[in-house]
């Protein structure tokens, strides 16, 4: 009887598959890739599954490289009952669980996605910045990076703005979010080169971060809402900052200063509304023409207009709307000290 080992010394010796494998290839097992949500490898280089023997398990199987390959990706389907070039199954991954290979057990053979792994990103990077690389991109710097940094930001955010449900706009926002992870990535090879961080300490940084602020998913802690998800963290952050020695910690901390002022305004309130140093109904009542400016049923359309309308009302008296809100924001937290 043949087993995987024989699969895939099979596979790699085989004129028809040997040219792709050799230059490495990554082999796991498919109750390893099953139980994840996500797979972990890197999509360029080919990747062997060893050990698929029910349906269930490559249903399975193929959820969770449909997060990395697209559906048409193909895939060889190899049963270890039926080791000749004549009996190899090519299916592609979308229907990898509709077919008969499923009676025995089987290995599975993709082809590598090319340019499409991010430790290709990573190389292209550390590339550009090399002594035979790009002029431009070896003479930036941290601080020279922030201006860029904003500036991907915001073009994201068109694009998403962009986005709706009678123009898909997902290219345009795939190649915009490409152009910022390619401006994080630049200043982490900018900071490895000084010997300051890598990659992988940022990617260990912000996943332990992520298992330690969501014990209610990675431990036996119970919520019963977003509300209790939000004071756990907020309290887990807390804890995070005595760890780190920051003991005087103060409720409206945490808003960065080159927030655009209407973000750093809402964030500003919500934190000063949830340490009870802000009445937003008080706010609201101050001035209560504003909600009749809203209307009856306000939504986001009306916000903008009455935005929009305090725009045209600053610039009539040669006043910078968001120099304004910052300023105010700013003297608000001042007045918190």
């Amino acid at each position: 009887m043949h087993n995987a080992w024989s699969a895939l010394q099979w596979l790699i010796t085989n004129s028809t598959w040997a040219a792709a494998l050799a230059d490495g290839y990554q082999c796991l097992s498919a109750q390893r890739v099953a139980a994840q949500h996500y797979p972990q490898l890197d999509l360029g280089l080919p990747l062997v599954i060893t050990g698929v023997a029910s349906q269930r398990e490559a249903t399975q199987i193929k959820h969770t490289l449909l997060n990395a390959y697209p559906s048409d990706h193909p895939v060889t389907v190899l049963a270890y009952e039926k080791l000749t070039q004549e009996t190899v199954d090519l299916v592609l991954l979308g229907e990898l669980d509709q077919n008969a290979w499923l009676s025995t057990p089987a290995l599975l053979y993709l082809p590598s996605r090319q340019q499409a792994s991010f430790t290709a990103l990573q190389e292209i990077v550390a590339h550009l910045r090399a002594p035979e690389g790009c002029p431009w991109d070896r003479a930036q710097t941290l601080q020279s990076m922030r201006h860029d940094l904003l500036s991907e930001c915001s073009e994201v955010i068109e694009a998403i703005d962009l986005d709706s449900a009678t123009l898909d706009n997902g290219q345009h926002i795939a190649e915009e979010i490409g152009d910022l992870l390619m401006a994080a990535v630049l200043m982490i090879q900018i900071a490895t080169e000084g010997h300051r961080f890598q990659m992988a300490d940022v990617v260990h940084g912000i996943v332990t971060k992520l298992i330690r602020r969501h014990p209610h998913v990675f431990s036996d802690t119970v919520v019963d809402g977003v509300q209790t998800v939000l004071a756990n963290w907020d309290a887990i952050k807390v804890q995070e900052k005595v760890a780190k020695g920051q003991t005087s910690t103060h409720p409206l901390d945490g808003v960065p200063a080159a927030l655009p002022a209407l973000e750093k305004a809402r964030q500003l309130q919500s934190k000063a509304a949830k340490a009870k140093l802000l009445d937003r109904a008080a706010l609201i009542q101050a001035n209560s023409e504003l909600a009749r400016w809203l209307g009856p049923t306000p939504d986001e359309k009306s916000l903008g207009e009455l935005l929009w309308q305090l725009v045209a009302l600053a610039q009539n008296f040669e006043l910078n709307p968001e120099d304004a809100l910052r300023n105010y924001a700013v003297h608000f937290r001042q007045l918190h000290p």
